[in-house]
């Protein structure tokens, strides 16, 4: 992506200048692998600020969605190279009854969602999504994901 801004070293930037950096929010479908959309709903966007890419994803189960092993979403801009670890988060939804945290992992081309533990003192990566964990999938059931990568 070339540089989009006009300024140059030193300039001193208005207010005006300085909110035309970014851009709305993009909305776009990643693919999902291992996921089944089904009658569920799923909305994604993200903002790119130079190398930087910040997206959002919310999926609702419906009554046809389903769950795999370790689901992953496509990235809206290929990453600059395998990251490993967690560069955002997760919220899962057990519709009326409880909220599950966890961290994304994202390497070139997809973010992973995972859900941690707590068996002992600390919070633990306890590791991937599947049909029945951090509970069974059903309607209305939600699962949100954050996180930042550099674009490549």
């Amino acid at each position: 992506m070339a540089n989009p801004f006009p300024f140059v070293a030193g300039q001193i930037l208005t207010a005006s200048q300085l909110n035309s950096i970014g851009e709305s929010a993009i909305v776009y479908t990643p693919t999902l692998t291992n996921l089944t959309l089904g009658n569920g709903t799923m909305n994604a966007k993200y903002v790119r600020v130079n190398k930087l890419v910040f997206v959002q994803i919310s999926l609702v189960f419906g009554s046809t969605s389903s769950m795999g092993s370790n689901p992953s979403f496509s990235l809206p801009v290929a990453g600059a190279g395998t990251l490993g670890g967690a560069q955002g988060w997760t919220r899962i939804l057990d519709s009326g009854v409880a909220f599950y945290m966890g961290s994304v992992a994202v390497n070139t081309t997809a973010a992973t969602p995972n859900v941690s533990g707590a068996s002992g003192t600390y919070v633990t990566e306890a590791g991937g999504l599947t049909a029945t964990v951090p509970m069974t999938w059903t309607t209305n059931d939600t699962l949100y994901i954050n996180f930042v990568y550099e674009a490549a």
